[in-house]
């Protein structure tokens, strides 16, 4: 086994969490063996350096302190970071995160008049922001007291 392949792996995983996805791709981006690889990262998991599943942990978290909802989470970790749906899903459900209340905090930040008589544009911008952030609608809508369809 390459001692360098291993190596850099520690050195990465010192600063931060990596999921497996996002260390292949490094690792390849250095041009290691797919062997090197696939050696170096079963010796970090068998140590427990580096779990799919603790780095979704700290990414939901993390991403959660920056007001984005369960819908843009899991795009993210699925297509961006590389975790696998079984991963995700059990994470999503273990955690004990109020997504509605997430949603009526983000909504009296972003938008503190949120619960007054708003303007269709302004309704409309409300939606598209709360959507963006990954809210379903059933999350946030009766908290500006409208369906969208009644602005269509």
């Amino acid at each position: 086994m390459s001692s360098l392949a291993f190596n850099y792996i520690v050195n990465l995983l010192s600063r931060r969490e990596y999921s497996e996805f996002e260390l292949r791709n490094k690792m390849q981006e250095k041009n290691f063996s797919e062997e090197e690889i696939d050696e170096a990262l079963s010796r970090c998991q068998a140590k427990n350096w580096q779990s799919d599943r603790r780095f979704s942990e700290n990414y939901l978290n993390s991403r959660v302190q920056k007001g984005y909802g369960v819908g843009r989470i899991r795009q993210e970790l699925r297509q961006l970071k590389g975790v696998s749906s079984d991963i995700i899903d059990e994470v999503l459900m273990e955690s004990e995160i109020d997504w509605y209340e997430m949603a009526e905090n983000l909504l009296r930040k972003k938008f503190p008049n949120y619960n007054e008589q708003q303007t269709p544009k302004m309704k409309q911008k409300i939606w598209q922001y709360m959507l963006s952030h990954g809210f379903r609608s059933d999350e946030f809508a009766d908290l500006i007291g409208q369906n969208q369809s009644e602005w269509d």
